[in-house]
């Protein structure tokens, strides 16, 4: 992600908490876990973290708001109850906890497609004597964004409406206009908790519970003689407090779903390892739940809950993020690439995400590059034209090439929406006037407009150049199915000299790997882990397989005693940056962030390259960053990390990678 994106989502800077385990089913689970034990979950319409003491820490909806959350507080005899235990796989997370021989048990759970959280608590008293436990909740709003942000954000709606806006607001990055959020919740006559203003969420429960006239806290006494149970359920859904009061009393369909899809995840790998099994669900749950539907028919697979605000797509983190899918769950591939597909401009270039157009419904000048999330990366073109092959390779549907794409732009000359492959060979051409003077190297701008982007790299990029080439003959591909021989041949022409350049221009023989980016009079030449796309992609001349290899061995942190961290992952990148003034941000900090943190997506890459070699240090790619990552008690797929610095976004949905390469099965 970048330090441009200063909308990134303030989440409470996360602290290690209690190490955790894998459990037998790939699930993860803590012992004694703490406030700061968090787990997110994700459906189609919301983000979810509870903590190890029950309480809701923050919930999204992905309209673009947060809901309400809660604190919650067990007592048993006037003691309070610390959970022993918690277990967590998908969109469900169970905590367990005893005091004078009565068993609490809390489960916390999403269902697959609505806007609402649930929890449904479970007391047994197996004593001898009657016991009384009470159960307290304190609500807020949830986040509340800061003055400024607050002030940024009506200028940003007021600034929409003006016509002629629509370049500068994109290119600024003032592109805030979301939904304001509740700021007050009242207690209702029924006992439950709503917000006020336009957009409502409502909290119930089944039972009746007490709390003082006008009180934001609900209190649920329990009174259980020896040998009895009780059994309370409760949501917080957007809509009526009348919704929530049937979803709480019909906790049953949620529930059932939450576990279905846990089985569901445990059944797509099917292998006996147990680590690598939770390497797999971890992923392949990430991605799933990356998977959000907007209004307006807009539907996609946003980055993570951190980069939820504004609702954006991206295609960087998309076509990440979509590779397990493409095996699992190609439906959601093919929604996100229709929605990503409206951010193409005329031209073929393609900004860094595609905004939700259902906040920028009405504004003026909502033309398409309104739906620019940082405009012109130069990734993005080539991550659309692989994504689009790819699936049409995974599903053998050539007929997704003529879907049309609804476009801010409207319909082209002939009165005909825009098709899938009308824009993918936009993209394509575009890639090609990159190449100004026709030597096969594509020029890219000093600016920070790719994945690494707190890093200005100019003027020849290897990861770059290796995307280019490698969506060329996605692009060639397609072609030829359609029987359009002559732009197949152009595009191969063209991914031939990309090639050619690539292997010429940008490898350094004296350290064996391509260099990160090259401009006249400078190099850096420091190894670069995105490089090994060449790998992927089958860029690499034969000759210089091993080496490049070898190169990337050392970044394995066990094999770099240059370092003082000790055994902690692969870092993305060493030595650290050269020059000063190419960086800013978290960058400019060694060892931090594009500087030699781990991204486990990353490592995913490596470790599939690794495995389709027979090299048996693909599971150490592939699974030391969540051994890492258990350790230190994070418990979804982290962005990136490394240990001097506080680590990024949990949930993550491009750090799936590593599943792929934990998959059962792997292609040829």
């Amino acid at each position: 992600m970048s330090g441009l994106e200063s909308t990134k989502t303030p989440s409470a800077r996360r602290r290690d908490g209690p190490a955790a385990e894998v459990g037998d089913d790939g699930n993860v689970v803590v012992v004694n876990p703490t406030w700061d034990s968090r787990f997110d979950m994700g459906n189609m319409r919301l983000f979810a973290t509870f903590d190890g003491e029950g309480s809701l820490t923050r919930c999204m909806i992905c309209d673009g708001f947060d809901a309400p959350t809660w604190r919650m507080h067990v007592r048993v005899d006037g003691v309070p109850l610390s959970f022993g235990r918690a277990v967590g796989i998908g969109r469900l997370w169970e905590l367990d906890g005893e005091a004078s021989s009565t068993r609490v048990t809390l489960l916390s759970f999403l269902d697959e497609g609505s806007a609402a959280a649930h929890q449904r608590i479970s007391i047994r008293n197996d004593s001898a004597r009657p016991v009384s436990a009470l159960i307290r909740l304190e609500f807020s709003a949830g986040y509340k964004r800061s003055f400024f942000e607050e002030l940024r954000n009506r200028y940003a709606r007021w600034a929409a409406r003006l016509p002629g806006t629509a370049g500068w607001w994109a290119v600024s990055g003032a592109k805030i206009s979301l939904p304001f959020a509740a700021k007050r919740l009242a207690a209702t006559e029924n006992g439950g908790v709503r917000t006020k203003g336009k957009y409502v969420f409502s909290w119930s429960a089944d039972s009746v519970c007490e709390g003082a006239p006008g009180s934001l806290y609900r209190e649920f006494p329990v009174h259980l003689e020896s040998g009895t149970s009780a059994e309370l359920n409760w949501a917080m859904c957007m809509g009526s407090e009348q919704e929530a009061f049937r979803r709480a009393g019909n906790a049953g369909p949620a529930m059932e779903s939450a576990r279905e899809y846990a089985s569901w995840l445990g059944a797509c790998y099917g292998g006996e390892d147990v680590l690598q099994k939770s390497v797999f669900i971890a992923g392949l749950n990430a991605a799933v739940s990356m998977f959000k539907e907007f209004p307006l028919g807009f539907a996609g697979l946003v980055a993570g809950p951190d980069y939820a605000y504004p609702p954006r797509l991206y295609f960087r983190d998309g076509y990440w993020t979509a590779q397990i899918l493409l095996r699992f769950r190609p439906d959601l591939v093919k929604r996100h690439l229709l929605s990503l597909a409206r951010g193409v401009h005329a031209d073929g270039q393609c900004p860094s995400g595609v905004f939700a157009p259902h906040l920028l419904s009405g504004h003026a000048g909502a033309d398409v590059e309104s739906l620019d999330w940082l405009p012109d990366h130069y990734d993005s073109p080539s991550f659309f034209v692989l994504l689009v092959e790819e699936y049409v390779a995974a599903t053998r549907d050539p007929s997704f090439l003529d879907e049309t794409v609804s476009t801010w732009e409207g319909k082209d000359a002939k009165g005909h929406f825009a098709t899938v492959w009308a824009l993918a060979r936009k993209a394509a051409d575009y890639l090609i006037k990159k190449d100004s003077d026709g030597d096969g190297l594509i020029e890219k701008p000093y600016a920070a407009n790719d994945w690494a982007d707190n890093v200005r790299r100019s003027v020849w990029v290897a990861y770059d150049q290796v995307l280019y080439a490698a969506a060329l003959l996605a692009a060639e591909k397609l072609a030829r199915a359609r029987g359009e021989a002559a732009a197949a041949e152009r595009y191969r022409t063209h991914a031939d000299l990309a090639r050619s350049a690539l292997n010429e221009t940008l490898w350094d023989d004296e350290l064996g790997h391509f260099v990160d980016y090259r401009r006249p009079g400078f190099a850096e030449r420091h190894f670069h882990i995105d490089s090994l796309i060449a790998l992927r992609y089958r860029l690499v001349d034969s000759d210089k397989i091993d080496r490049l290899l070898a190169a990337a061995k050392r970044m394995q942190t066990r094999e770099n005693t240059n370092q003082p961290y000790g055994d902690w992952g692969v870092m993305c990148a060493y030595p650290y940056y050269g020059q000063a003034g190419d960086l800013f941000s978290k960058s400019a900090l060694p060892l931090c962030y594009h500087n030699g943190a781990d991204w486990p997506y990353w490592d995913g890459v490596y470790a599939l390259i690794l495995r389709e070699r027979g090299d048996p240090d693909w599971r150490y790619a592939a699974m030391r960053w969540w051994e890492y990552s258990l350790s230190r008690g994070w418990l979804t797929p982290v962005e990136y990390y490394s240990p001097p610095y506080e680590p990024g976004g949990m949930l993550q949905g491009w750090s799936s990678m590593p599943a792929l390469a934990c998959a059962e099965k792997q292609r040829s």
